[in-house]
């Protein structure tokens, strides 16, 4: 299979409350366009690490993932605040961001830019130590959440024996035995949305396993009409993080659409919902949509 973007983070199918593409820090919080004054009016007490960045940019997830374990390190000290390009644009204009990702420092409301691109993790410890040091003279505080060092950090839920089978068939490439798991798990509870939301990945997974992005691509450009290869298109979009193009190009199908391919489409989107996670603002978005053109 061909595959520029990657492949779907298995431990994401783990329990995960949120159901982010990845865990925040402690001591992060996600900008939106709404939030933003809120974020630069908290800096008045602490000082606050902007990144803007995406899931375009090669070795971004791990970039981000260093980061947000040094700041944790700092126990409060510091505040990481990440801005996604892709679905904040006006943010990431407003911040007159030119290359990604981009690393800022907001102090007492005023925007310091501290570098562009990935820097070695080797690097980042220094530059994370000179921001708090820089903070302190500034007479900031900490953001107020609790430090785990302060007392035992919460043991995580373990997985239920059927939760483990499914997750050990995806790390072996038994999609069908996840599968299997996952309709266990949902035939004794029916409402449960990690199940929901596992079972829809390894459904997405199996039906792009063997698929090549160039070759879908243009088959979907060529054929416009043909519905299978506008759905492997959508699923490989959202596969590879392009999750605004997948759920674009699935509702442009709808408009004008008969019964049956509507009830395909539809399908298709409730079952992508699941896999990107109802608490993903780009979801809301796309179901509003898609019950305005359906009804």
């Amino acid at each position: 299979m061909s595959d520029p973007y990657g492949v779907i983070d298995l431990a994401s199918l783990k329990h995960d409350p949120a159901r982010d593409d990845a865990p925040r820090g402690t001591h992060e919080v996600t900008v939106t366009e709404q939030e933003l004054e809120d974020v630069i009016a908290a800096s008045s007490t602490v000082a606050t690490l902007l990144v803007v960045s995406s899931s375009r940019v090669p070795e971004g997830p791990q970039f981000l993932a260093t980061l947000r374990r040094l700041v944790d390190a700092q126990a409060g000290a510091l505040r990481l605040a990440t801005v996604d390009a892709d679905t904040q644009p006006r943010v990431a204009g407003a911040l007159r961001v030119q290359n990604l990702p981009t690393v800022l420092l907001l102090v007492k409301g005023q925007l310091q830019p501290l570098f562009e691109g990935i820097v070695p993790d080797a690097e980042l410890g220094p530059v994370i130590d000179q921001v708090v040091q820089l903070a302190r003279q500034q007479g900031l505080g900490t953001d107020g959440v609790d430090d785990p060092a302060d007392g035992e950090a919460p043991e995580e839920e373990p997985l239920s024996p059927l939760q483990q089978e499914a997750y050990d068939a995806i790390e072996r490439g038994d999609l069908p035995g996840a599968v299997s798991a996952y309709e266990k798990l949902l035939a004794e509870n029916p409402a449960d949305d990690e199940a929901r939301a596992g079972m829809a990945t390894v459904q997405l997974m199996s039906r792009t396993q063997d698929a090549d992005l160039d070759a879908a691509r243009a088959a979907a450009a060529e054929r416009p009409a043909d519905l299978d290869a506008q759905l492997l298109v959508a699923d490989l979009d959202v596969l590879g993080g392009h999750v605004d193009d997948a759920f674009a190009r699935l509702l442009a199908l709808l408009r004008g659409a008969d019964a049956e391919t509507r009830d395909s489409v539809r399908s298709r989107l409730l079952d992508l919902f699941e896999v990107v996670g109802a608490h993903d603002p780009r979801v809301a978005a796309a179901r509003r949509r898609m019950a305005n053109l359906l009804f």
